[in-house]
């Protein structure tokens, strides 16, 4: 009998200890709150009509392309475009039956040959409409919508800080040359005359497309995070003291909404992405997320499918626009990669449904003309879906299994034989944001003086030949 009674308190004491454990392992299960930049608008993902190829920083001969503006949106209309900002260097973009600012350092397009030109107002309207039909290959049947109001900021700047500017009340920053390495006296003009801004292709400026290789003590090729051969352009991206400085950016101005990830041919921005999942890390933390552009920067007819954005509109409007870009509600999508093209069709994948389930801590993403989904965490790749039946992938990632991998968000990466495209940063808060903020004040600036002397000779060639005189500006 004691015997029994022995074998018995041993089992509930066996069972407590169980029992113990599984609270524990239970109280220790990591869970999210899942913040979806696309929530206003899963309901529209599925119809194809609230999806917009869009693209908002092109150029004309009213700056420095080589073809005038009217060419430049004929090839952006054969090209199945919904939405074009023409961005031009130190001009605010207009409709594009009325002639934009005429800057005197642009002037050399018509004395080389390249006229400068705008729509008449009939054949603007019918671009508008979609019944424009002077040798056109458009296959959609709605019309282009006309963004104005756009520049690209910092238009005489030899390491090219430039500043993409929308929805401005005036045009103070137009005929701005601007200062090298400084991009937040123009992202504060922009906000001040009411608009909101990205900034453009900053591994032009980081020179991060650095492809030389990066070797170890003992002469073998490093690698990154991914397995990939590490260069010095991924090391640029990486560096602190630049994460920092385009992170301050974002700590003074709200209305500076992001970075261009994709760029034309992705060679100036090929370490952006990287540089992209750093700012998330460092950012999302404190309380914002940083949003990922994608425009083709078209200075020729060869520039303009080469990248864009797939907005998700209720309808199209300046106001709508606006909302999407500030709520991160659209996609960046690249026909290449590092300069090799990877889409070879016109159909590019998209997204057509994003569910969360904070109950369960998945996010799961379905998109067409998809062949692969794969989800990225701190820059590294964490999982991969390659299921495609007829051009459609589902994917589900389960938060809780890498809980190891995720600091504060995942983004997908959506793969097609149309090109690649990005979501936006999903926040993912597992209560522990307060421990990752890192808010040092090391940044990085190159040494610019011979740069700045350059410009102060190229300011008085400017004032000479115009009569304008221009100032310093102030940081």
């Amino acid at each position: 009998m004691k015997r029994n009674i022995l074998k018995v308190l041993s089992l509930v004491m066996v069972l407590s200890m169980l029992f113990c454990i599984m609270q524990v392992s239970v109280s220790a299960k990591t869970t999210y709150k899942i913040t979806n930049p696309y929530e206003s608008v899963t309901h529209l993902l599925g119809n194809d009509d609230n999806h917009y190829k869009t693209n908002l920083h092109t150029h004309s001969t009213y700056s420095d392309a080589t073809i005038p503006l009217t060419e430049m949106v004929k090839e952006h209309y054969n090209q199945d475009f919904d939405i074009l900002g023409i961005a031009d260097h130190g001009v605010v973009g207009e409709e594009w039956n009325v002639q934009p600012t005429l800057i005197p350092l642009y002037q050399y397009n018509p004395l080389i040959g390249n006229k400068q030109a705008h729509f008449t107002t009939e054949e603007y309207e019918s671009i508008l409409a979609g019944t424009y039909s002077d040798g056109t290959a458009r296959t959609k049947t709605n019309g282009m919508q006309c963004l104005t109001g756009a520049i690209e900021g910092n238009m005489l700047v030899v390491q090219k800080n430039h500043v993409n500017g929308y929805f401005m009340d005036d045009k103070r920053t137009e005929g701005v040359l601007g200062d090298e390495g400084d991009f937040n006296t123009m992202i504060e003009m922009i906000e001040d005359a009411g608009g909101v801004s990205h900034i453009n292709h900053p591994g032009d400026w980081l020179s991060s497309a650095n492809g030389e290789l990066v070797y170890d003590e003992n002469g073998n090729v490093m690698l990154t995070p991914n397995g990939d051969e590490m260069t010095v352009g991924y090391q640029i991206a990486t560096d602190p003291g630049n994460v920092q400085f385009f992170a301050n950016s974002f700590r003074l101005y709200k209305s500076c909404l992001g970075i261009e990830v994709y760029n034309a041919f992705d060679r100036p921005t090929r370490s952006d992405r990287v540089l992209w999942d750093e700012l998330l890390k460092v950012i999302i933390p404190e309380g914002r997320n940083v949003w990922g552009f994608a425009n083709n920067d078209a200075h020729t007819n060869e520039d303009v499918d080469t990248c864009f954005m797939d907005f998700v509109l209720p309808e199209y409007s300046q106001a709508n626009v606006r909302t999407a870009m500030e709520n991160g509600t659209f996609f960046a999508v690249s026909r290449y990669e590092w300069g090799d093209r990877i889409g070879t069709t016109m159909e590019y994948p998209t997204v057509t449904s994003i569910v969360v389930d904070d109950a369960t801590d998945t996010i799961t993403i379905t998109g067409k003309n998809t062949d692969s989904i794969k989800w990225i965490a701190d820059g590294v790749y964490i999982q991969e879906d390659t299921v495609s039946v007829n051009g459609v992938c589902t994917s589900t990632i389960k938060l809780q299994e890498y809980s190891e991998e995720i600091s504060c968000y995942v983004r997908a990466e959506i793969d097609g034989p149309g090109g690649r495209t990005l979501t936006q940063a999903f926040v993912c808060d597992d209560g522990n944001m307060d421990e990752l903020i890192n808010r040092t004040d090391k940044m990085n600036l190159p040494a610019l003086d011979f740069v700045s002397v350059f410009r102060k000779i190229l300011k008085t060639i400017y004032s000479m030949f115009t009569g304008v005189i221009v100032p310093e500006i102030s940081k």
